[in-house]
């Protein structure tokens, strides 16, 4: 390691000051960087920060949730008698690979992997509904309605059962593909997840069975709850005695998993219906003051955001159920007054509670954080939850105007999207290869889809494409979406009041109506009405409030142009059918094997339009004489009209044909075998994507180690202080770094030389330990705030080395001799200093035998 370069003495009111100034350019570098990430090379900015490996105009967001969703439209279909209903395989079995040229193989299914049912069917009911407003693809909406056929069909509990007609959320007991079987976990966080899905099914197909079942559910839960204040108003299960540690003195806990209840409770209210004398209402607010004043006052417990994954006790910080805290408290910021300091708390320690394992590594990768499910599970797969976490972070750092976790954010989805390829395979070891990724379907398809799609919604200016039109938000769900040229038109099940709905688009608005009647343009949404904001690529981000009001109507002059299905060339049989809900009133439409429609456009994006319906079939696709891997269905229980049924961008800009082509064919559950042709939409507008790079906070951070209190403390010059949350403790695989490294119990002995003794009183201890910034460029100063706390006779008290970014600043430090005694301040000031790939990273280690010690630290612009 480079020693410091030039070491002093400054003085200071009331405290002992070393400056050290440190080169601009360090030899050494802190932020990791691989040559190499999941399934690509590795791209960096001008910065060294993470870059996106995919340069198209689309970007790589919009990238992923194409690819995401074709994995799930040419799943292979599953029958009676194998299957409870005709479906396809990821509908019953989460088990499944690809192959390196896309094809998938599903995997036999055991009954303990039945298990996965409830977390997956909330990650369909929540991606789907998503895909369908953003891209106008209505084929995965009949997927999700069979989903929830099946469930009502076959994982409900009998009759006799304490908690009856209920959902069996994790049916190990079933066959997969089959009706559940006794024996199965009732695991309550997942039942509402499910339950809340439900409730999305309803809303897009207006199936009161739907609705009733998601009712009934809710009585259950109003009855069962437990109104004491300060205990859990549910327990993890509802049947403990069938869960393996369920009826351990732990086993049965519900901690942050109450917020998954309170979603769906307060849909079920939002909707209207309250149960029996508002017992819904009053279940919902004991579980809102369980969360309030007994789970966020413990925010830095190991297992306060944990108790989830149905496959074991999970009693750690997991990934899932803080987002269900941010997403609930997000949804009542006015329940929760310190909602901004709750959560920022949260989310950034799961960064810490996850990185404890050396197995993992997790830590930060070229400017990004990067880190495994938890504190003991899956090696080096750092992807998943990165990406999972993003779509938390992405609604924080919108709703909370937060700069620092904008930048966090935007770093760890383009770092955890460098592990897919465009046939599908994803690659989640961050040295490459497979470790999780080789078996589970969700992975590839529905969560990715969901994760991707949550991140646009809050940061559409990141992750939206250039140069098109997407519905990326809206106050309600999205019953039907027809993007025209120069048009985007869609139907809400509700608009809530205080809603907002978020579009990006190619083109600024002329007209903006709901139900009629024009909005204005206004400065703020305090009132119906929309606000324009222009982007560098020419397109606009538009955000509209429309209380009450379900059908909205967008209108401007379009870059994209279409080509109606007159202008298109035929091979075979086609007969041109008359429908004033098609474009130009007519389509066209065949079901000869071979029959063929061809379009030849100039541009960079193009989209099939036409229509879904109970007669439809099978085509293929084929894009510049190449046929693509995924196919298109035409079928759907119900007719929609002016449909994206294909489409394809991030293309060179140029000459390029789309050709389908009739198979004859059609899936199980279809009439005929039809295809509805509308028209071609294409576009040669040009962008640059911006995905935001030289971006993050450049204010002073200060953070405070060992600290738990959920309010930042405020010195005696005004400056807040947070929790020291974004550092790295190697404590061991399945370890809790909070109860083995922090110091959370305050010094009682004073503390001299400060004006601000609290500072000194809290700390961090173990062999080394580093905390990374995320800071944009800029010149920064670092300030290590010390006082050895440590009788003499202490065999962990031995010298330290300070390095930042890698390089050495101070070495075989002894803290009380430098302040002039035990308790006593110490503040070493090193100036000088550039971010390395948009990190400063401060790392304490101490000698052998020995723990490094230290209690706040600051980086000042």
């Amino acid at each position: 390691m480079a020693r410091a370069l030039s070491f002093g003495v400054v003085g200071c009111v009331g405290c002992l000051a070393f400056v050290v100034l440190i080169g601009l350019h360090s030899a050494v570098l802190a932020a990791t960087r691989q040559p190499h990430y999941y399934a690509h090379d590795t791209v960096e900015d001008a910065h060294g920060v993470i870059a996106p490996w995919y340069q198209e105009q689309n970007g790589v967001v919009d990238l992923r949730v194409r690819v995401a969703a074709e994995f799930l439209k040419r799943y292979p279909w599953a029958e009676p008698p194998e299957a409870l209903v005709a479906g396809l395989h990821y509908l019953f079995n989460p088990m499944a690979q690809v192959g390196d040229g896309g094809e998938i193989t599903v995997l036999p299914a055991n009954e303990w992997m039945n298990g996965d049912l409830g977390q997956r069917f909330r990650y369909l009911t929540e991606s789907i509904p998503r895909y369908y407003r953003y891209s106008g693809d209505p084929s995965l909406l009949p997927h999700l309605r069979i989903a929830a056929d099946y469930v009502l069909a076959g994982y409900q509990t009998p009759p006799d059962h304490s908690w009856r007609s209920f959902l069996i959320c994790v049916p190990t007991a079933g066959k997969a593909y089959g009706a559940s079987a006794s024996g199965g976990f009732i695991q309550l966080d997942l039942s509402a997840g499910m339950g809340l899905g439900m409730i999305h099914a309803y809303q897009l197909f207006g199936d009161r069975r739907y609705l009733e079942a998601a009712q009934h559910w809710g009585d259950l839960f109003a009855a069962e709850c437990n109104l004491e204040p300060g205990q859990p108003p549910w327990g993890r299960y509802a049947n403990p005695e069938a869960v393996p540690w369920g009826t351990s003195p732990t086993g049965n806990l519900q901690t942050g998993g109450v917020a998954s209840v309170m979603l769906f409770l307060d849909e079920l209210v939002r909707l209207g219906y309250t149960g029996d004398d508002g017992a819904i209402l009053r279940a919902r607010d004991a579980g809102r003051e369980y969360l309030a004043h007994t789970l966020l006052p413990r925010w830095s417990v190991w297992d306060t955001w944990g108790r989830h994954y149905w496959d074991w006790e999970h009693p750690v910080h997991g990934v899932v159920t803080q987002g269900w805290v941010a997403q609930y408290v997000m949804d009542h910021p006015e329940a929760f007054p310190g909602w901004q300091h709750d959560l920022r708390n949260i989310l950034s320690l799961y960064l810490h509670h996850a990185s404890v394992s050396p197995l993992s590594n997790g830590d930060v990768y070229s400017g990004a954080w990067a880190v495994p499910e938890g504190s003991s599970c899956c090696g080096r797969s750092l992807d998943n939850p990165s990406l999972l976490m993003s779509r938390y972070l992405a609604r924080y750092a919108a709703q909370a105007d937060s700069p620092w976790a904008r930048e966090v954010v935007r770093r760890m989805m383009i770092l955890g999207l460098y592990d897919f390829r465009e046939t599908g395979v994803v690659e989640d070891n961050i040295d490459g290869g497979q470790i999780i990724a080789t078996t589970w379907s969700e992975i590839v398809g529905m969560a990715p889809l969901q994760w991707a799609l949550e991140f646009t919604e809050w940061l559409p200016e990141i992750g939206a494409p250039s140069r098109e039109n997407h519905l990326v938000r809206s106050a309600g769900t999205v019953t039907h979406i027809e993007y025209g040229k120069g048009r985007v038109e869609y139907q809400l099940f509700d608009a809530p009041g205080n809603g907002v709905d978020v579009l990006r688009l190619a083109f600024r608005p002329r007209a903006v109506r709901a139900d009629g009647q024009r909005l204005r343009v206004r400065k703020d949404l305090s009132q119906d009405g929309y606000m324009l904001r222009g982007l560098p690529d020419g397109d606009w981000l538009v955000s509209i409030r429309h209380d009450g009001r379900t059908r909205v109507v967008v209108t401007g002059r379009d870059p994209q142009q279409v080509a109606d299905e007159a202008a298109l060339r035929y091979e075979g049989p086609w007969k041109a059918l008359g429908d004033p809900r098609d474009l130009g009133g007519s389509i066209r439409a065949a079901d000869a094997p071979g029959a063929a429609a061809s379009c030849a456009f100039e541009g960079n994006q193009a989209r099939l339009i036409g229509r879904v319906d109970p007669s439809g079939g099978l085509a293929d696709v084929y894009l510049d004489g190449a046929k693509q891997l995924v196919g298109i269905d035409f079928w759907s229980p119900t007719p929609r009209h002016q449909q994206v049924l294909y489409y394809r961008n991030g293309l060179p800009n140029g000459p390029h044909e789309l050709r389908i082509v009739a198979r004859g064919q059609c899936n199980p559950r279809a009439t005929g075998t039809r295809l509805f042709v509308d028209a071609v939409q294409f576009s040669q507008a040009t962008g640059q994507h911006d995905f935001g790079s030289g971006g993050g906070p450049t204010d002073a951070q200060r953070l405070i180690f060992g600290y738990t209190a959920r309010e930042p403390y405020i010195d005696s010059v005004g400056n807040a202080w947070l929790p020291a949350t974004e550092c790295v403790v190697r404590s061991g695989n399945h370890t809790d770094p909070v109860a083995l490294a922090w110091q959370t119990k305050p010094v009682e002995h004073p503390i001299t030389g400060t004006p601000d003794p609290e500072l000194y009183r809290y700390g961090l201890h173990a062999p080394a330990f580093w905390v990374n910034f995320t800071v944009g460029p800029g010149n920064y100063a670092v300030k290590l705030r010390l006082a050895e706390t440590r009788e003499a006779t202490d065999p962990t008290r031995t010298p330290i080395t300070v390095a930042i970014n890698g390089m050495d600043v101070a070495t075989n430090l002894d803290v009380a001799e430098r302040a002039g005694g035990m308790y006593r301040a110490l503040d070493l000031l090193f100036e000088g200093i550039q971010p390395q790939r948009g990190i400063i990273e401060v790392r304490l280690t101490a000698a052998p035998g020995g723990e490094a010690l230290a209690q706040a630290v600051e980086v000042l612009p």
